[in-house]
């Protein structure tokens, strides 16, 4: 598990959108500390930005990169 495949990940969802075989990733490819890294190296911090856990605002995170964030 690493940072790198999280943002992979992000690349993928992206691209392509979210799909089942993608979302299996999460927590085999990458731990929510993995996608707090590759977040907060595009420029999103959601713990900041939540105040809250950042396992709790991964979704909303997949979710804007998706979008393009």
């Amino acid at each position: 598990m690493s940072v790198e495949n999280a943002h992979a990940f992000l690349d993928a969802m992206k691209q392509n959108g979210p799909s089942p075989e993608l979302l299996k990733q999460i927590g085999t490819n990458f731990d929510p500390s993995h996608m707090q890294e590759a977040l907060k190296g595009r420029g999103i911090d959601l713990k900041s930005a939540s105040g809250g856990s950042t396992v709790e605002w991964v979704g909303v995170g997949v979710g804007a990169a998706a979008a393009g964030a």
